[in-house]
């Protein structure tokens, strides 16, 4: 085994080098995970640019650090066995929870690790945490990551690839905003505004709850997404470009209006909008897509007046990515469909230009990053 790593590393905005960091010597309860596969997404994006996007622009500003967040890797070293990762053995398959949580805070005691404050760095998420601090390998860009003993895996077998188990991620935001938030149930009615992976996975997670109606929608150029969208369990599918959603939706709930509106589109005001009156009375509506800007003329009465729960959804928790992993493993809906596109870990601005769309002839869904030289870097 090598004695070092090699990372990825951001030294500023739109600035990575590539560096050798040493292997670390493992307390009790870590680990040493060789990485395979990362997940990417758009706070990715705004990680790499160098900006906050819809977040604190304080948790995506700390440099040096290797980035990447959506992690599965083999078991390479273990330290000293402690009851934070019991039966764990060297070569097992395993996803990364990207929250480290303390476990004792008011946030973690309320079963939300993404909130946590009890930990000694800020912010405590795998691809977020500078390499100054110890032992530095802290994101997915990297051949290794070191495994802190508070860090919750998911164990895949293996006969699940690596990149079909780096979906585990997506799928679990599917999980806690359609299922475990907004109470998606066996006979909702149920709207997924927006197409891209988060979107399509709440769909996903919708369908295995058991919901009756699903409607999916999109713009022209999320042709692929939207038949990807149908194979996964949407009802109805919607080109908000040449159709009204509020119409179609009306007409596919003969008036009655939808249970819950799932709001996964960035940037787009309209969806907001439209998913309020998309609603029946008492309805709900959950908002994921980060506008990056106060929403103008927002319709306050009539979220009163029909008595909707308004609420905002943010990361994880520990059961929705289990869930989440159990799905890909039980392998019952096709979800490696999501994934489009594997790049090596030198490619990724071209990754990043990819999943944003700006690269011709290319329609990304979801897109890994392996810790790989490749032949063709961009």
């Amino acid at each position: 085994m090598s004695s070092t790593a090699t990372a990825l590393v951001q030294t500023g905005p739109d600035s990575h080098e590539f560096q050798e960091i040493p292997l670390p010597s493992l307390v009790p309860g870590a680990a040493l995970l060789r990485v395979e596969a990362n997940g990417i997404c758009a706070s990715d994006i705004d990680a790499y640019e160098g900006h906050g996007g819809g977040y604190d622009p304080a948790d995506l500003t700390q440099y040096p650090r290797i980035n990447g967040h959506e992690i599965v890797g083999v078991i390479e070293d273990l330290g000293e066995a402690t009851a934070a990762h019991p039966g764990l053995k060297v070569g097992d398959r395993v996803a990364v929870n990207p929250w480290l949580a303390c476990g004792s805070c008011e946030a973690c005691r309320r079963n939300q690790a993404q909130f946590c404050t009890g930990m000694p760095w800020r912010t405590s998420c795998y691809g977020f945490i500078p390499t100054y601090i110890g032992p530095g390998l802290w994101g997915g860009y990297s051949t290794h990551v070191y495994i802190d003993p508070h860090t919750v895996l998911y164990h895949f077998p293996q006969e699940v690839s690596a990149p079909d188990a780096a979906l585990w991620n997506p799928l679990a935001n599917g999980i806690q905003w359609a299922v475990m938030d907004a109470g998606v149930t066996l006979g909702s009615r149920v709207a997924v505004l927006g197409s891209g992976q988060r979107g399509l996975a709440c769909i996903a997670a919708a369908k295995a709850a058991g919901a009756g109606l699903i409607i999916a929608t999109g713009l022209g150029r999320d042709a692929h997404k939207l038949a990807l969208a149908e194979r996964l369990g949407a009802d109805v599918v919607v080109n908000v470009e040449e159709e009204d959603v509020v119409d179609v939706a009306a007409a596919a709930t003969a008036g009655a209006g939808f249970d819950i509106v799932i709001d996964t589109s960035p940037v787009a005001q309209q969806p907001i909008l439209d998913g309020i009156a998309m609603l029946r009375k008492g309805g709900t509506l959950a908002s994921a897509g980060i506008k990056g800007k106060p929403l103008t003329a927002f319709p306050l009465d009539a979220v009163t007046i029909k008595g909707i729960r308004l609420i905002g959804v943010m990361g994880t928790t520990h059961q929705a990515q289990q869930m989440a992993a159990d799905l890909i493993i039980a392998n019952t809906l096709p979800l490696s469909d999501l994934r489009t596109h594997i790049f090596g870990f030198d490619q990724l601005p071209l990754a990043l230009e990819t999943l944003q769309g700006r690269v011709e002839g290319e329609n990304a869904i979801n897109i890994v990053v392996e810790p790989r030289f490749t032949a063709n870097a961009a």
